[in-house]
């Protein structure tokens, strides 16, 4: 089982995360566009809400068992414990099950505030697909979490794919058919239904199963607080992740607003999950193990190494992102959906920039901090709901986007402070400020041919977003981004694809040593 944590093995599971959310992404995206097309904003800013709605009913009902799973499973297997593995699944599932059934309760209650605004279909219909598309996400996103710290991280790369391509199928029939809301909401339903069908018979398959026996108590001392806490962070995430500015464009500046605002947001998710998945899907896992085989001193080089590469995957995303903005909105989803491309622009600059915050994340989890990730949640939620409740009832959708900015910023630097003024974990600065500059030298550039033309067209403005990215990554080269730790991971990556040991000898010149 521990050859599931090496090095060969994380590249491995990163480039076949990271393949497999391309597939995904791009099924969702083009899957986006045909329903999008085929509802019109209004009925499509319906849609995206049931998506929002669905997303949070699945946080609150996993609220911190994913994570604490992960983190406590690959530990028992680094410390060679299978036994306690298996029983700590047992320990988990059976709780998620009460989760599932508590948050189901409540937001059957609440299914009048909650729905879509100007919903004129039957209540009943919208309150069961939330219900149970939600239920079954969650049970699938238990199950993969499981498998993650197992190290089987095919079971999410092949579910994801798979399932993503028969939904893209579905967009495309029912577009073609002309169907209404409750067809697509009906798609979405059979989708999430499946999830956990396929995420089982994987499972089954690779002999992850429950354990019969009880867990250690001195272990469940462990896993209860971090539990407790990370349960914290999570609810109050649910309700910081855009929630307070979705709520409020629902209520105050209708559908129409809310389809903007998600498809922006949609878009940036997906662009940082194409350029990051694979080191975020093995991040956590691989800093657990480290930790158990190793501790924190291994976890400390790791967390450094993850905030480098997070930094220069953010600072591409945000070159990209908001130069291809407008032609990508105008080419997908049509004149109708202008406004989103203002929101996508601003959304990736400021997702860019605070990229490593997942690296922060990571790190406070495995130390067992989980008390600094419900302060930094619980700062969150309050940042986010008190500039939501002021920006959007004045600005609508413009509002939403920089009070989203300005949360995002506020707990990013709140993050920032845990991890060097409490953990005094080092960081690279040096390395941030040498990609902060290349990236800097690269979008003057780019800028500079975008603005040669009064009017430029959609080809013109994806050609500048090429330009960008062949800029930035020939200014980390003069800029000395890279090290010869660096080049020797890209070179053991060449052992499977031997370009990327090519690549690595052309760079020796360009590294630096330390």
């Amino acid at each position: 089982m521990s050859n599931q944590f090496g090095a060969k093995a994380m590249l491995r599971s990163a480039l076949l995360m990271t393949g497999s959310t391309y597939v995904a992404y791009a099924a969702g995206l083009v899957a986006s566009m045909l329903v999008a097309r085929g509802l019109g904003p209004a009925d499509f800013g319906r849609y995206a809400y049931l998506i929002w709605l669905s997303g949070v009913l699945v946080l609150l009902m996993n609220h911190g068992l994913t994570t604490s799973a992960i983190r406590f499973v690959s530990e028992s297997l680094g410390r060679g414990d299978h036994a306690g593995a298996q029983a700590l699944h047992r320990w988990f599932q059976k709780r998620q099950g009460w989760s599932i059934l508590v948050i189901g309760a409540l937001f059957l209650i609440g299914v009048p505030i909650l729905k879509p605004a100007g919903w004129e279909g039957h209540l009943t219909y919208f309150a069961f697909v939330a219900l149970v598309a939600s239920a079954t996400k969650a049970w699938y996103l238990f199950s993969i979490s499981v498998a993650k710290g197992h190290g089987r991280f095919g079971v999410e790369a092949s579910s994801v794919s798979a399932l993503s391509l028969v939904n893209l199928v579905g967009a495309g029939v029912l577009s073609m058919l002309g169907v209404p809301l409750e067809g697509f909401m009906l798609l979405f339903l059979l989708v999430s239904v499946a999830h956990p069908i396929m995420a089982t018979m994987q499972l089954r398959r690779a002999d992850i199963r429950k354990g019969g026996q009880a867990c250690e108590e001195t272990l469940l001392q462990r896993v209860r607080p971090h539990l407790f806490w990370t349960m914290v962070s999570t609810f109050v995430f649910a309700f910081s992740n855009k929630a307070v500015e979705t709520f409020l464009l629902n209520k105050l500046a209708g559908a129409e607003a809310v389809g903007f605002f998600t498809i922006a947001a949609t878009l940036t998710r997906g662009g940082v999950e194409l350029l990051s998945t694979g080191l975020t899907t093995v991040l956590m896992p691989m800093m657990a193990n480290a930790f158990g085989a190793g501790g924190r001193d291994r976890v400390n080089r790791i967390a450094g190494d993850a905030v480098r590469y997070f930094h220069f995957l953010g600072l591409l995303l945000t070159g990209v992102g908001f130069f291809w903005a407008t032609p990508v909105i105008s080419l997908m989803y049509g004149d109708k959906y202008a406004p989103a491309a203002f929101a996508l622009q601003m959304m990736v600059i400021i997702r860019g920039f605070t990229l490593s915050h997942a690296a922060f994340g990571a790190l406070l989890s495995i130390t067992d901090n989980q008390r600094l990730r419900a302060a930094e949640s619980i700062f969150a939620v309050i940042v986010s709901a008190a500039a939501a409740l002021w920006l959007v009832p004045l600005y609508g959708l413009q509002g939403a986007i920089f009070a989203h900015m300005l949360s995002t910023a506020a707990v990013f630097l709140f993050s920032f402070g845990c991890v060097r003024v409490v953990l005094k974990v080092p960081l690279p600065y040096g390395d941030a400020a040498r990609m902060t500059a290349a990236a800097l030298s690269a979008a003057a550039v780019s800028m500079g041919a975008l603005i040669a033309t009064d009017s430029p067209s959609s080809l013109h403005q994806i050609l500048v977003g090429v330009l960008y990215v062949l800029a930035y990554l020939a200014c980390t080269l003069i800029f000395k981004v890279w090290n010869q730790y660096d080049l020797a991971m890209l070179g053991n990556l060449g052992n499977r694809i031997p370009a990327f040991k090519r690549l690595a000898f052309l760079l020796i010149p360009w590294a630096r040593h330390v």
